[in-house]
């Protein structure tokens, strides 16, 4: 055997090797499902309204707290953004709006407690 067949029979057993390995990865981690979860975004608002009225309403709270509950009533869009652009990376997920979904097959996964719990809501 030649140096030059000995470069070929490398060459080929490198090849079917990558091949072989390729095919493998791909039976055993296919392609994977693209997952789903849902989002009340209006729940959050809702939330954080009831809060800036609670403290509004209230006749004993002082101005310094309506002035605060106010200003974060002003702020919470932002805050809510910056959170929703986060989620799908963090939850490997499509993020959807709950009043999208009109009926799902299996139940889809609620995010919204854990974004209630992070705003402090």
């Amino acid at each position: 055997m030649t140096r030059r067949d000995a470069a070929y029979l490398l060459a080929l057993n490198a090849l079917v090797s990558v091949a072989l390995f390729a095919i493998g990865a791909h039976w055993a981690f296919g392609p994977q499902k693209t997952a789903f979860a849902v989002l009340d975004v209006a729940e959050l608002y809702r939330a954080k309204e009831a809060r800036a009225a609670a403290v509004l309403v209230n006749h004993n709270a002082t101005e310094t707290e309506r002035t605060t509950a106010v200003t974060g009533a002003g702020t919470f869009a932002t805050e809510l953004t910056a959170l929703i652009e986060t989620l799908p990376e963090e939850c490997r997920c499509l993020v959807l709006a709950r009043g999208a979904v009109v009926s799902a097959i299996a139940p889809l996964p609620d995010l919204t407690p854990d974004v209630r719990r992070r705003l402090g809501l």
